[in-house]
């Protein structure tokens, strides 16, 4: 009898403990399904607006410098170039004794939340010569005015609400600092990164293609943002 006893005690145990994994699992699983539904109910997704603008440019003599870089990191990677080039930013004027630079590109948020700490990589990919085309290759990728780093810019704000855009000030470096201004056109991806409320981070990847015209009685350069790529 006393076997049975010791039988019935251990299977109410088992029992016991398969319950209370059992419930636990379920809570886990609740939990998980919570956070996953608040995910995404507060997702962000960034994307520039389709289509072509026009922006003016200017010629500017600050030699190395490139804004919001570290300058003694510039002045090594640059170390190259003479010190009194020019570099090629956007346009700017004085209103109320304040300098106002004009933006481009509607980065608009589609998601659900806001989008957090967001910055924008130009990876170029061909590069146009006046008429003639070059593949990129890994090799030229590592020079400086196509590093990754140096081309990837800040939007204002930097935090983009649900239904909000942001924009960019900043024109990206292997342009800046085409200072022969040889470059027509570049083509390339651009990647969209930001993170939503929860830290979790996300990456937009689409297609740009730039086109500068220096000639023109207002120099200008031509971004344009299209394809979404997978």
């Amino acid at each position: 009898m006393q076997d049975w006893v010791n039988i019935a005690q251990i299977a109410t145990a088992i029992i016991t403990l398969i319950g209370v994994a059992t419930s636990v699992w379920l809570s886990i699983k609740a939990l998980r399904e919570v956070q996953h539904d608040r995910k995404l109910n507060h997702k962000p997704f960034l994307l520039f607006d389709f289509g072509a603008e026009q922006i003016p440019i200017e010629f500017v003599k600050c030699g190395k410098a490139i804004p919001g870089i570290n300058p003694k990191y510039v002045q090594m990677a640059f170390a190259h170039l003479p010190d009194d080039i020019e570099s090629i930013r956007v346009k700017h004027y004085e209103k109320d004794d304040k300098t106002i630079l004009i933006d481009y590109g509607s980065l608009r948020n589609h998601g659900n939340g806001p989008a957090l700490g967001v910055e924008v990589v130009f990876n170029p990919q061909k590069v146009w010569i006046g008429s003639e085309k070059f593949e990129l290759n890994q090799n030229k990728l590592k020079e400086p005015q196509y590093e990754r780093g140096l081309n990837k810019l800040p939007t204002y704000p930097s935090h983009i609400a649900k239904d909000s855009t942001g924009q960019l000030h900043r024109i990206p470096t292997f342009i800046e600092k085409d200072f022969e201004k040889k470059i027509s056109r570049v083509d390339g991806i651009l990647e969209i990164e930001y993170k939503d409320i929860f830290m979790n981070e996300y990456v937009t990847k689409q297609e740009f293609r730039i086109f500068t015209d220096y000639s023109a009685d207002e120099k200008n350069i031509t971004f344009t943002f299209s394809d979404i790529e997978n």
